[in-house]
């Protein structure tokens, strides 16, 4: 198998979000993912232990997410989560007493901190286990897919498979980063990073604005129920002392201030958080958005 090429260049899809050229095969991609994330005791996405702060953080955005899903319709009874980590949001989502299922391509990150949910969770090839699971009639309230799209080869497909095991009003959440930004443009065009950081091939394949990832979703069928974003930690790039691109040092002192500043917002309540996540969103803010979207004619 030969490895992974350093050569990319960028292509923009029809429903407008940029995708890395040439993509990589998928033995190239699950070689990258088994060397460089599940065969160390901690790696960029998954760490062997977090700091109280990063744990009431965690927590608190599952909190979050839940209880956007619940406000967007019906409360759902069974949820799925595709690419589950660490388990945060299914382990909330088992305190408020879902019928939890999770997928993930290792079971390394949720049985380090949720190991009493690893008899819940399938592990492989995530397009492979939803046509099992398509095939046996299995059906889900809602579905989630944090930080997933951007990494797999195939985003249409992804999404068409998961739209499938939804119930008639069943919602899927989808979390982004918010990347090729009007932030990120503008703190290019003023000199305050001189690089597109955020591009990362090939970790990161595809890459979204909140636009283009409404445009992607309705050509799969798919409406725009809610739209909201995290903390927008890319203001500190136009501060010289916390431009953490220009200085990698700056970056966890940002992350921290992020995180304080969400935990204050979210002691005023889950209703008053989400106004103000989805304020951000409106803005087209935020590091990541997120989307809670329905098959289309469930939403009329």
């Amino acid at each position: 198998m030969t490895s992974i090429t350093a050569s990319w260049t960028k292509v923009r899809q029809e429903e407008g979000f940029v995708s890395v050229f040439p993509l990589p095969s998928l033995p190239e991609l699950q070689a990258f993912y088994a060397q460089q994330y599940y065969q160390q005791s901690a790696s960029a996405s998954y760490q062997q232990a977090y700091s109280d702060l990063e744990l009431d953080y965690k927590r608190m955005q599952a909190r979050l997410m839940l209880h956007a899903i619940d406000q967007s319709g019906e409360r759902a009874g069974t949820l799925l989560d595709v690419g589950c980590g660490e388990g945060f949001l299914l382990a909330e989502a088992a305190r408020q007493n879902l019928d939890v299922s999770g997928i993930d391509f290792s079971a390394h990150a949720i049985e380090r901190f949720h190991p009493e949910l690893r008899k819940t969770i399938e592990i492989g090839d995530a397009f492979a286990l939803l046509d099992n699971m398509m095939e046996s009639g299995r059906r889900f309230d809602a579905c989630v897919l944090q930080n997933v799209l951007e990494h797999v080869i195939d985003p249409r497909g992804l999404l068409d498979r998961l739209r499938q095991l939804l119930t008639p009003s069943g919602r899927l959440l989808i979390t982004l980063p918010n990347d090729y930004s009007r932030v990120q443009q503008v703190a290019m065009d003023t000199g305050a990073i001189e690089t597109e950081y955020w591009f990362s091939p090939p970790q990161h394949l595809h890459y979204f604005t909140i636009a283009a990832a409404a445009a992607l979703a309705a050509s799969r069928g798919l409406a725009v129920l809610d739209t909201f974003a995290d903390f927008p930690i890319e203001a500190y790039l136009f501060h010289p002392g916390s431009n953490y691109v220009r200085q990698r040092c700056a970056g966890p002192d940002a992350h921290k201030a992020r995180m304080i500043m969400s935990l204050i917002c979210a002691e005023s309540g889950m209703d008053a958080y989400l106004t103000l996540s989805r304020a951000y969103a409106g803005c087209g803010v935020g590091r990541a958005f997120t989307m809670i979207l329905g098959a289309k004619e469930a939403s009329r």
